[in-house]
């Protein structure tokens, strides 16, 4: 540990009123679209093609980490203000599982979606210039008390949260059925709630893993709820009313990314995997 002098430096952060309107302008979008789909689905009279389907994708984002007083790429007097990400890689990614039901319009040029999605979101912060010669780690503020100051060297560190969420999509088919391969655009929300979040460090010297329930209790946790909007495109390949596989991929924008946690993502990309069963109506 080294003895270094330090003049404590304290962050106030406020959620903006417009920000906060902005948040609940789209949680009510959300709830019209979803109250839109359950009048679908309870008032269909004429036959419509429902389908029942398991879903699986990944989206990689960017972003930005999270302000941190406590990490210092240098002990020196000079580098004390030097905790942004000048000298830190940050990244974030999502892996999710999901049913979900679509019905169909009459003219089957339309396809509305909603059911459950499971989803990690997988956040890491590591240090990102070895490139260029210099050290391999970073360091942690760990302890201040007067004039003496602890510090751990951390190579990086993890944060991992799980959400339950609910997605509404809208398809449009560009060609009407029956096909074998049908070309779709979509748009989507959906809406996440936090079940749980764990986060881990990686040291520079493993003897030092003793500290890491002290070093993780620092980290700023996800916030219960977060909202996201996508769009994209994708392939339906299967014969008509029968089981069917869909492929698409897809831009991803939050619209909370201030709820995220170590890391704060932005605008992202990914892709999905589907497969559908056809729900035969009742005669």
């Amino acid at each position: 540990m080294k003895e270094v002098k330090i003049k404590g430096v304290k962050l106030i952060f406020r959620t903006s009123f417009v920000t906060k309107l902005y948040l609940m302008k789209n949680r009510k979008l959300f709830l019209i679209l979803f109250l839109c789909l359950i009048s679908g689905l309870g008032h269909a009279q004429n036959p419509r093609l429902k389908y029942f389907g398991l879903e699986a994708g990944s989206t990689f984002f960017g972003g930005e980490m999270t302000s941190m007083d406590f990490i210092r790429s240098s002990t020196s007097s000079y580098h004390m203000m030097d905790y942004s990400a000048d000298n830190l890689s940050s990244f974030s990614n999502k892996y999710s599982l999901g049913l979900k039901l679509e019905l169909m319009s009459l003219n089957d040029r339309f396809g509305l979606l909603s059911g459950l999605r499971y989803s990690r979101i997988s956040s890491t912060v590591e240090k990102s210039d070895y490139w260029f010669g210099n050290s391999d780690f970073f360091y942690w503020l760990y302890r201040q008390e007067g004039v003496d100051t602890e510090y751990l060297r951390v190579r990086g560190f993890n944060q991992y949260s799980d959400y339950l969420g609910i997605p509404i999509e809208l398809r449009y088919y560009t060609g009407s059925r029956p096909r074998r391969i049908q070309f779709y655009l979509k748009v989507g929300m959906e809406i996440n709630f936090l079940m749980a979040s764990t986060s881990d460090v990686d040291f520079y010297n493993s003897a030092m893993s003793r500290y890491e329930d002290d070093l993780t209790s620092m980290l700023k946790k996800p916030k219960a709820v977060n909202t996201a909007i996508y769009g994209g495109g994708g392939f339906k390949f299967g014969r008509d009313q029968k089981p069917s596989i869909s492929v698409e991929a897809f831009p991803y924008v939050f619209l909370s990314s201030k709820h995220a946690g170590i890391v704060e993502p932005s605008v992202g990309g990914g892709f999905q995997v589907s497969y559908q069963l056809p729900i035969k109506p009742n005669h």
